[in-house]
């Protein structure tokens, strides 16, 4: 299997190189329970600029029928559609060259259809942003990029007529040969790791800031310390 971001041998759709540079940006966690007879199921799906990943009912159907619950992990781009019926999700996943199928993941009982939703598509912005920029800094073509055409070659250019002999003259002196020009210095290649560094000096600056936010309103009486640290805790979980 390739990744399907930069190209390489991976075990899944994206390799761990890649997942290193990934940022969550919605999860969630619910339980649901199908039937009177049916147990109680534990649910969770995160999205990241990458990546759609959970514990999902998955099949290769889009009727629900013999569906499995199982740990999942997709290139968020292979998502094709998101469809909310009120009660129940459906995430349609189509493959790409790379690694071809046909997919499709249910949250049954999920509350915030709409936000999810949204997420997706928010996201799906970011990741294809992202791929191109590892794209490049592995030397790879863009993946949306298509092959330029060749240009033409130039017309040939009529023969000069050649010049009268011109009377003997002294030999003149040759002109002093121009120095040649020094080739202008290679870019520092981009590398994954400089992107990844960015990422993640990002991450510590929102981090930062939404933390100060937190204070501010914990100093100004509209936040109780339990609800502070409760906050606190829900930034440090997805940072």
């Amino acid at each position: 299997m390739k990744c399907s971001v930069c190209g390489k041998d991976a075990s899944n759709e994206v390799c761990n190189n890649c997942i290193k540079m990934e940022k969550i940006l919605y999860q969630k966690e619910w339980s649901h329970k199908s039937g009177l007879l049916a147990r109680n199921e534990d649910y969770r799906v995160a999205v990241s600029n990458l990546r759609i990943s959970g514990r999902l009912s998955i099949g290769d159907n889009n009727k629900g029928l013999n569906t499995r619950i199982d740990n999942v992990s997709h290139y968020l781009l292979n998502v094709k559609e998101v469809s909310n019926n009120g009660k129940d999700l459906m995430i349609s996943l189509e493959g790409g060259p790379e690694n071809r199928y046909t997919r499709f993941l249910y949250l049954p009982g999920f509350a915030e259809g709409d936000q999810l939703i949204k997420a997706v598509m928010d996201a799906k912005e970011k990741a294809a942003a992202l791929t191109e920029r590892i794209r490049q800094s592995s030397g790879m073509a863009p993946a949306s990029s298509a092959p330029s055409p060749a240009p033409a070659a130039p017309a040939p250019k009529p023969a000069a007529p050649a010049p009268a002999p011109a009377a003997p003259t002294a030999a003149a002196p040759a002109p002093a040969a121009a120095p040649t020009p020094a080739a202008p210095a290679a870019p520092a290649p981009s590398t994954t790791d400089t992107i990844a560094l960015a990422g993640i000096a990002e991450d510590i600056s929102e981090f930062e800031t939404k933390i100060k936010k937190l204070k501010v309103l914990r100093d100004n009486g509209i936040l109780s310390d339990a609800e502070y640290e409760a906050e606190k805790k829900k930034l440090v979980s997805i940072f």
